[in-house]
C-alpha cells in the first residue's frame, strides 16, 4: 500500500507545481519549475541484520532476501527551475528590455542584491530607473562610467555585487551611486551592451551578469533570483544581448503544461484506486475470512 500512498502524495505535489506554472504563463520573464522524484529504500535507513533462522512459516523472501527492495517508496525530491529562453515580445516601449541570452539584470532589494529576467522598467518619482516592483536597477559601475566590469569585485568598484559567488547587501550610499537617474532625461535609448543614453548623454550601463551555473540560483519571489550556492560565480555578460523595446515572455508552454497536468492527475487517481483496492483486501481479510 505504501508505494501507492507515497506516489499519490508525490503526484499531488507535482500537480501544485504544474498549476503554479500555468498561473504564470503570462508573467513576463517567468521561468517554470519542474518536479524531481527519487526512489526511497527503507533498508537504507536501518542497519542490515544478520540472517537468522526463520521462526514461524517460511516465506519466499526468507530464502531470497530482498534487503528492503520490496519496500521502495516514491519521494518528491523537490523542484528545479528551467532557465530556457522565453519568446521575445515587441512592445516598442523605450524602457522595456529583454535579455537575449543567459544573463540576469542586477537589482537592489530590501533583502540585498537580487537578479531578474523581467525587463519592464519604469522611472520612479525620484527619477531612478526601477523594475515594475519598484526595485532600483543597478549600474555596472558607480555613475555608469568605466568599461566592462571584472568578475567578483567588491560592490561599488565596477563589478557584480558578489563575494565568493554569494550576493552581498549594499549600503545606501552604494545604492545611490549605482542607480540610473532619468529625471528629465527626454528620449532614452539602450544599446545591445546595456549602455543607457538620455539623448546623446550616457547616463549608465545596466549591470547584466551571467552565472557559471544557473542551477545554483533559487527563486525569492516577484520574479527575483538569489545565489544559493557559494560555488556559483557571477561574471560580466559574454553571450547576452540587451534588446530595447522588447520583453521576454514566460517560458511556460500552456499546451504542454495542460497535458502534464492531465497526466499527473490520472496517475494520482490511479494510485488512489490502488490504495482502495488494498483497503478492500484488508477488509475482506479482517472481517470476512475470520468468520469462516
Amino acid at each position: 500500500m505504501w508505494p501507492s500512498v507515497s506516489g499519490a502524495v508525490a503526484r499531488a505535489q507535482a500537480i501544485d507545481t504544474i498549476a503554479n506554472n500555468l498561473a504564470n504563463a503570462n508573467t513576463d520573464g517567468f521561468k517554470k519549475d519542474l518536479p524531481t522524484f527519487k526512489e526511497y529504500l527503507s533498508v537504507l535507513e536501518r542497519e542490515k541484520l544478520e540472517a537468522d533462522i526463520p521462526r514461524g512459516p517460511i516465506k519466499d523472501k526468507d530464502l531470497h532476501p530482498l534487503d528492503g527492495r520490496d519496500q521502495a517508496f516514491v519521494v518528491n525530491d523537490g523542484t528545479y527551475t528551467d532557465f530556457k529562453q522565453g519568446n521575445l515580445k515587441v512592445t516598442q516601449a523605450p524602457l522595456d528590455i529583454a535579455l537575449d541570452g543567459p544573463g540576469f539584470l542586477e537589482v537592489s532589494t530590501p533583502n540585498g542584491v537580487r537578479y531578474t529576467r523581467q525587463g519592464s522598467l519604469k522611472v520612479a518619482m525620484d527619477g531612478r530607473l526601477v523594475t515594475s516592483e519598484g526595485y532600483p536597477v543597478l549600474t555596472a559601475q558607480p555613475g555608469g562610467l568605466a568599461a566592462t566590469p571584472a568578475p567578483n569585485v567588491q560592490p561599488g568598484q565596477g563589478g557584480p555585487s558578489t563575494q565568493g559567488g554569494v550576493a552581498v547587501e549594499l549600503g545606501a550610499a552604494e545604492i545611490a551611486a549605482r542607480t540610473i537617474n532619468l529625471r528629465d532625461a527626454g528620449r532614452v535609448s539602450i544599446t545591445d551592451q546595456g549602455d543607457v543614453y538620455a539623448g546623446e548623454r550616457r547616463v549608465g550601463r545596466l549591470s547584466v551578469v551571467e552565472f557559471s551555473d544557473s542551477n545554483g540560483l533559487r527563486k525569492s519571489g516577484n520574479g527575483l533570483f538569489e545565489v544559493a550556492s557559494p560555488s556559483v560565480t557571477a561574471t560580466p555578460i559574454r553571450e547576452t544581448v540587451v534588446r530595447q523595446g522588447v520583453v521576454e515572455a514566460s517560458n511556460v508552454n500552456p499546451a504542454q503544461e495542460m497535458a502534464d497536468l492531465i497526466r499527473a492527475q490520472r496517475l494520482f487517481e490511479h494510485d488512489l484506486r490502488a490504495v482502495k483496492t488494498f483497503d478492500s483486501m484488508m477488509d475482506l481479510e479482517s472481517n470476512q475470512v475470520g468468520r469462516l
